[in-house]
């Protein structure tokens, strides 16, 4: 292992209980710690007015005790000299609540006033503690998108969505015919008319909502990318992070696109969260690791471990004696080369007052302690590799967006579609990289596309190489149905441009809502499908799955066509586990 260690807040215990925590830290086997990512108002008590002492003084008891030091920059909870000369920086709910001091996250990352303070502390910082010989590394910000605050319906977002617009598109003329806003009397004459897609009593126009998608995105990314060069410009010599939180697939961003401006990524791993009654399964655990590695494709830390029951107001489900570690063990082998806990001790005041660590408010040690002292022991001499895969399962942002967008099945969940697929690699304990769209796969033995509704003409193309030179592609159902702006395509049967690959086409479709399915039979053996149910109809392709008593008459379920050396499978429906498991043996052996 590269380091081992603990989050630490020592703004909220004071120095005067440093001495006894840092040995004890050392004690559990640890050489690093995290401070400072909720401290602005240490670094900064008044505007432009810095104060290193309190820090200066306890990084000197931690370097004491031999410990490195992860230095965040706090940015995800704003100071109140901020807010109070500066209120028009909070985010804007959609439907108009503007968020109050006091909460975390509460700011817009949009807002120009913000991100000038921000950026600030980030080269004061930065400028204080490059030569600090016990920093190994920088953190930025904290869960960028946390809580809802990836999106924001702000005066400052409202101004920067119209500039957005105009870069993109040529003109108003343009953007209404590709956007099709003579549906609904809709044409815009100026783009100042455009508004952010606000709840309204019927749908949007799915145009304008993944265009916000996508100018939700820009936004994080260069955002991020700020503050990474922030603090490069003064520190060019010690790498720079960033902690994603675990609901990140769900987010109005494309952690791939932030990690292209980080040196390695961090995450924070909660296989349970407050609310939950069991924690989340052991594969789909592992999806979500898998998922964090495959940001940048390269080793990663992560920076917030569990060992104790987390929550805010609900709690739930408390980790069991040696789970945690287990979570943790676990975690190694996805190719996590750091492991810091969050926390060594819960807070006794504040909304994480229940956020438990290794350590409860009694200040004992007890069996959360020892557990993770003896994590630290197994793991230290662990030599961390990178996992090999021969199968990839490829994230697309906008198909992922306009899916959420309209779910057309109200028991669609894109998450756990793909955790779904995984499962089945995972069961046969194959290693398994989850890559963004724009990355290459030619060298992948197997390439899974999870409902990519939008494709573009060069992906088709390069889909087609891959497969013609003897890969093989699964794909799903809405595979190719829509353009770039989130619209069908006229004239085009679906999926659109890729009958020559698949080998057939979809005849006629149907959604299947909560509590229904439909029967298929694959062999011998019936199952369920659900979700979607498409009626595939075959040109070159083979019938593996047929729909069974099909009101639609007889169509195939799920097809595989030879095309050049390699194979293409079409899902034309999300089948039961049994089935799913049937066709995996197909399509893997």
């Amino acid at each position: 292992m590269k380091y081992l260690g603990v989050d630490y807040y020592p703004e909220q215990w004071g120095l005067e209980m440093a001495d006894e925590d840092l040995n004890n830290i050392v004690e559990l086997g640890a050489d690093l710690i995290r401070i400072g990512d909720f401290a602005w108002d240490r670094f900064e008590p008044e505007e432009g007015k810095y104060d290193f002492s309190f820090f200066d003084e306890f990084i000197e008891k931690a370097k004491k005790k031999g410990l490195k030091i992860l230095m965040c920059v706090p940015g995800a909870t704003v100071p109140s000299w901020l807010y109070r000369k500066h209120p028009e920086i909070m985010n804007v709910s959609e439907t108009g609540y503007v968020q109050p001091f006091g909460a975390r996250r509460g700011h817009c990352y949009n807002n120009e006033i913000y991100r000038e303070r921000v950026f600030a502390l980030a080269e004061k910082m930065a400028d204080h503690y490059k030569n600090e010989e016990a920093i190994v590394a920088w953190q930025i910000e904290n869960e960028i998108g946390h809580e809802g605050s990836d999106v924001c319906y702000c005066a400052t977002c409202q101004k920067k969505f119209i500039q957005y617009l105009k870069d993109k598109y040529k003109t108003i003329e343009e953007l209404n015919e590709r956007w099709g806003t003579q549906f609904w009397n809709q044409t815009y004459y100026d783009f100042a008319d455009i508004s952010l897609p606000h709840p309204s009593f019927t749908a949007q126009n799915p145009a304008l909502r993944l265009e916000y998608a996508r100018f939700r995105n820009e936004a994080a990314v260069s955002f991020i990318a700020g503050m990474v060069k922030a603090v490069k410009k003064i520190d060019p010599i010690h790498p720079v992070t960033h902690d994603f939180e675990g609901g990140t697939i769900n987010k109005c961003f494309s952690p791939f696109d932030i990690a292209k401006h980080l040196d390695f990524v961090s995450y924070n791993n909660y296989p349970v969260w407050g609310g939950q009654s069991v924690p989340l399964s052991d594969s789909d655990l592992a999806f979500t690791v898998d998922f964090a590695r495959g940001f940048k494709g390269e080793k990663f830390w992560i920076t917030e471990a569990i060992m104790g029951q987390q929550g805010h107001n609900d709690i739930g489900y408390a980790p069991k004696p040696d789970e945690a570690k287990k979570w943790a063990l676990d975690a190694l082998d996805h190719g996590v080369e750091v492991m810091i806990f969050f926390r060594y001790r819960g807070y006794t005041k504040g909304a994480e007052q229940f956020c438990f660590g290794i350590l409860d408010a009694d200040n004992v040690k007890r069996r959360k302690y020892y557990e993770t002292k003896s994590f630290f022991e197994e793991a230290k001499d662990r030599k961390i590799e990178y996992p090999k895969s021969d199968v990839c399962i490829v994230y697309d942002y906008d198909s992922k967006s306009s899916m959420a967008i309209q779910r057309q099945s109200d028991v669609f969940s894109y998450e756990q579609e793909c955790m779904k697929l995984y499962r089945q690699l995972y069961d046969r304990k194959m290693n398994c990289d989850i890559i963004p769209s724009d990355r290459d796969f030619s060298g992948y033995k197997i390439v899974i596309l999870p409902y990519m509704i939008i494709m573009s003409d060069e992906f088709k193309l390069k889909l087609k190489e891959y497969v013609r030179a003897g890969g093989t592609i699964v794909m799903t159902p809405r595979t190719a149905w829509k353009d770039t702006d989130n619209n069908l395509v006229f004239g085009k049967r679906l999926p659109v441009d890729l009958d020559d690959l698949t080998g057939c086409v979809i005849e006629e479709h149907e959604c299947l809502l909560n509590g229904q399915s439909s029967p298929i039979v694959y062999g011998q053996e019936e199952g369920n499908g659900s979700v979607f149910a498409e009626m595939l109809k075959l040109k070159s392709a083979e019938e593996l799955v047929s729909w069974k008593d099909n009101p639609f008459g007889e169509y195939a379920a799920v097809t595989v066509n030879i095309y050049g050396k390699g194979r293409a499978y079409y899902l034309g429906t999300s089948p039961d586990e049994q089935i799913l498991t049937k066709l995996f043996d197909e399509i893997l052996k």
